[in-house]
């Protein structure tokens, strides 16, 4: 027992003396000319969605991230990514072991002689536990580790890079369904319009009151709008289709259509309202420049180890066990055995491959820190373009609404002039047809305003808010 003390001691005496020689370089992020204010610390924003305030909205996106198929594989990624910085990071412990083996040895009759052994042939029976540790000379097993944990880092950004993106494409893809049952709304009311006023001039017709080219314009305009009720419906059942995917609806639910319930009812009307000032740390939210940065940090760390794995490594070993010929004298205390050496492995020639190594890993980080720098401008020109698509939709449909108050105001005017006979037919289809084009147009109008608020919450890395609902 003595002996394995002083053989565990004499190890961890010889790691703390080597491993303080040398260690991986430290990771800089690049710097950039970033507005002032602009942190590095916030996280992707949850449950951003909440703005909008709408129950069905807030259902679907709790779906969406508990069965979407991509987050899934995202999550997954992590725990991959989470197991080989574990692995990575076992690299830097003693590895120990027990070996036990029974063999038949067979010597050379100079081997007997010296042994003043009857028989060429022996049993040999022995157990020993092992106890090895590289020495980490220049830092490669700490920049493996970093590296690895950089790479879980990266991982986790990507997942949330997933997560805002679907989350994102969800309400995108609720909105428009919520705009296409509203389209149809509008088209039905005024195709049922039609349907009366045809049924008023076929009856009149017949009794030769209303002369034909009349009643054919306005079956026209009928046809017409029920060829819009069916585009309309047809392109709502693809915007359903489009949201159960997203949700992770199975084949057959999908199958089976959804039907949305429990929703705002004036959502198209009244959007959530967004605060003037924004502040500049937003930009750290956005999980696909803390995916890069991790990359970028990853790919650092993997040159350093390239680096240093040009250098000579030192490993420590100690055995202690037991070794005897004969099976019941194994553990008794004169076959007790035990070594411990220290061994330097330094590469002479290995055909130009660690050079080649170094400059690969070189020109991994240029790219990446290339991406990286990249990926913040695009962040901050995104952020622009929402800003400014955000006022400009606005504005459009404040545009919109004026039309289509106005048109409405002109068909009242214009279906009391018809009856009483002082605008003729065609004038008056004319109003009519222009407000059905108006309110669809205010429609695509409230649509793009509040796209363009998920475009919005999205640039920012989800939302700008930091309340209990917000990471």
């Amino acid at each position: 027992m003595n002996t394995l003390i002083s053989l565990v001691s004499v190890s961890a005496a010889a790691v703390l003396l080597l491993a303080a020689c040398g260690g991986p370089a430290a990771f800089e992020r690049p710097a950039m000319d970033i507005p002032d204010g602009t942190a590095r610390s916030s996280p992707v924003g949850k449950n951003w969605w909440f703005v909008f305030h709408d129950g069905a909205l807030n259902r679907l996106e709790e779906k969406a991230v508990e069965h979407n198929r991509d987050l899934v594989r995202a999550s997954a990624l992590v725990d991959r990514a989470a197991a080989m910085a574990d692995e990575a990071g076992a690299s830097l412990m003693p590895q120990a072991g027990f070996q036990a083996e029974g063999k038949r040895q067979e010597l050379s009759e100079g081997e007997r002689y010296m042994n003043n052994l009857p028989d060429r042939a022996r049993d040999l029976w022995g157990m020993s536990g092992v106890l090895s540790y590289e020495v980490d000379l220049w830092g490669r097993l700490r920049a493996l580790t970093e590296e690895a944990r950089a790479d879980l880092l990266a991982s986790s950004a990507a997942r949330d890079a997933v997560y805002l993106r679907l989350t994102a494409e969800v309400a995108s893809a609720y909105i428009s369904v919520r705009t296409w049952e509203e389209k149809c709304l509008i088209i039905r009311h005024v195709h049922a319009s039609y349907e009366q006023t045809c049924s008023m001039y076929e009856k009149r017709f017949v009794q030769g009151q209303y002369p034909e080219l009349a009643l054919r314009r306005v079956q026209a305009e009928r046809a017409k709008t029920l060829a819009q009720l069916k585009l309309a419906e047809n392109e709502l059942s693809r915007a359903e289709s489009a949201l159960a995917v997203l949700v992770g609806d199975s084949p057959r639910q999908i199958m089976a259509g959804r039907r949305l319930t429990g929703g705002r009812e004036d959502l198209l009307a009244s959007p959530p309202s967004i605060p003037a000032g924004i502040p500049g740390d937003m930009i750290e939210r956005r999980p696909d420049i803390c995916e890069l940065e991790a990359r970028l940090k990853a790919a650092f760390y993997g040159k350093e180890a390239a680096r240093a794995d040009r250098l000579p490594s030192l490993v420590l070993t100690g055995r202690l066990g037991q070794v005897s010929s004969r099976l019941e004298d194994l553990l008794s205390r004169p076959s007790r055995n035990y070594d411990m050496g220290a061994g330097i492995l330094q590469t002479l020639f290995d055909g130009g491959r660690k050079r080649a190594a170094v400059r690969a890993a070189s020109a991994e980080c240029t790219a990446v820190q290339a991406a990286y720098e990249q990926a913040v401008l695009n962040a901050f020109r995104e952020i622009r373009d929402a800003l400014v698509e955000r006022r400009k939709s606005a504005e459009a449909y404040e545009a919109s609404r004026d039309e289509v108050t106005c048109l409405r105001r002109s068909w009242d005017i214009a279906s009391k002039q018809y009856e009483a006979g002082y605008l003729g037919l065609m004038d008056a289809l004319d109003t009519h047809r222009n407000l059905l084009s108006g309110e669809l147009d205010m429609a695509d109008a409230a649509q793009m305003r509040l796209n363009a608020i998920v475009k919005f919450c999205k640039a920012l890395g989800g939302g700008w808010q930091r309340g209990p609902d917000s990471a």
